[in-house]
């Protein structure tokens, strides 16, 4: 699994931003509610304020088509009359409805509803007048109670009107501060989110800087220390080519003088010389590998597992029960990938010479969107609690008397499978066998 280095104070700036970034959603949202609500209630009110002068116009109207009436005689205005009486109960009943929240208002409709009852009492009785005198009709609608009660019904409607407006100004005032705060809570927010943004970006520019800075360094070191190895490994060639061969002319020369112990100590020595020359031939194949650029090719893998096994069992046939399985071709360095598999079929060859039925298997499996290629075999094993040791320089889970080997050859093929952006690991059991996996970035053909 992959895992994620970032500064802390950078991750803390990540995350007050975020809450910054869903505070100012709440706002929003908050912000368009308000303006949604506030927007509805200024429509309530102007309805309000329409049936207000809706009501008005039908009582100005009823008292004017009266009026005619009683001058003309014409029956048909009768008609207009209670059309507009119609009309202004309507409106009555609008206004009685969108008031139902508002106590002030409901008793200035109670009082509306009074006087206009009152006033369509007193009409009634005027048209009732006009029947038998159209002097006394006259009278009783110019008469002192029906201006009063006009003049009533228009200060209840006036009240009313002066109530909505009012109610609206408020509500107008009460948005515009809204608006004003809601403007200000997200310019600070997004001020300090920018301000935030900024001081993380350049934490990590920094943080990204430094860390270019320390990988040079690192590359400048790991140049130097693998020309220092080279140099030294190449350097102890000449020493140790002239220590093998003046002991084997000293056993040659002076092998029978020097009797049976001299030989046996001489043996040693030149042992040890060759196992120091291999040990030299590695560390030289190990720095060159540093400095060696990948040549990718297709690479068949199959093939080169059975071209590999018969050249390391042509000179040492043994009952090995081999199982090769299918693996995908892959794309990759030829002479690199030689190298990792030839590594690990001679170690699962090495540590299986103490088992009566020894078995191998080299198979691949898809896993972590690639290929794994594996290699396993039944043979000694190792401890797990060791394998940190495993893939680095010197580091041996075995002896040398048990199992030959200079400590160098796994580390080589850690390094060939990272130069190849891969990763390899093992699974192991004392004396039940070891497996080890690897694959590359994106190899598979």
């Amino acid at each position: 699994m992959m895992k994620l280095y970032i500064d802390k104070r950078a991750l803390l700036g990540f995350i007050i931003a975020l809450l910054i970034l869903v505070l100012l959603g709440y706002f929003s949202y908050r912000n368009n509610n308000h303006f949604i609500a506030s927007r509805e209630l200024g429509f309530h009110a102007t309805e309000v304020l329409n049936h207000i002068e809706q009501t008005q116009t039908n009582t100005v109207r009823v008292e004017e088509i009266l009026a005619k009436y009683i001058i003309t005689g014409d029956s048909t205005l009768l008609n207009a009359y209670n059309a507009e009486v119609k009309k202004a109960a309507q409106h009555y009943a609008s206004l009685l409805e969108f008031t139902k929240d508002n106590k002030s208002q409901q008793i200035r409709i109670d009082s509306f509803k009074l006087v206009g009852r009152r006033k369509f009492e007193l009409h009634k009785k005027i048209i009732s007048a006009y029947t038998v005198s159209k002097s006394q009709a006259g009278l009783m609608i110019n008469s002192i109670e029906n201006k009063n009660l006009s003049v009533k019904i228009t200060s209840v409607l006036s009240s009313m009107r002066d109530e909505e407006n009012r109610l609206l100004s408020q509500r107008l005032r009460d948005g515009q501060i809204e608006i004003k705060y809601f403007q200000t809570t997200f310019s600070t927010l997004m001020i300090s989110t920018f301000l935030i943004l900024v001081g993380v970006f350049i934490l990590i520019n920094n943080s990204f800087k430094s860390r270019l800075i320390a990988e040079e360094k690192i590359r400048v070191v790991n140049q130097e220390l693998e020309a220092f190895t080279y140099s030294v490994s190449h350097d102890l060639r000449a020493p140790l080519r002239s220590i093998r061969g003046f002991t084997e002319v000293l056993q040659e020369e002076f092998g029978t003088v020097l009797g049976k112990e001299g030989n046996r100590l001489l043996n040693i020595v030149m042992r040890n010389a060759s196992r120091m020359g291999q040990l030299i031939d590695d560390l030289l194949d190990f720095s060159r590998l540093g400095r060696k650029t990948l040549t990718f090719s297709k690479i068949q893998i199959h093939q080169l597992v059975t071209e590999i096994i018969q050249e390391l069992t042509v000179h040492e046939p043994r009952n090995v029960k081999w199982e090769i399985l299918h693996m995908n071709d892959i794309r990759a360095d030829a002479n690199m990938m030689r190298q990792v598999w030839t590594n690990l079929i001679s170690n699962a060859l090495k540590y299986t010479k103490k088992v009566d039925v020894p078995i191998i298997e080299i198979g691949s499996f898809p896993k972590y969107g690639t290929t794994v290629y594996y290699v396993k075999d039944n043979g000694v094993g190792f401890d797990m609690k060791y394998s940190d040791k495993l893939f680095k320089v010197f580091q041996r889970l075995h002896n040398n008397q048990e199992f030959e080997g200079t400590g160098v050859g796994l580390a080589l093929v850690q390094r060939i499978i990272s130069k190849h952006n891969g990763k390899i690991w093992a699974e192991a059991r004392v004396n039940e066998g070891a497996s080890f996996f690897f694959y590359l970035n994106n190899p598979t053909v």
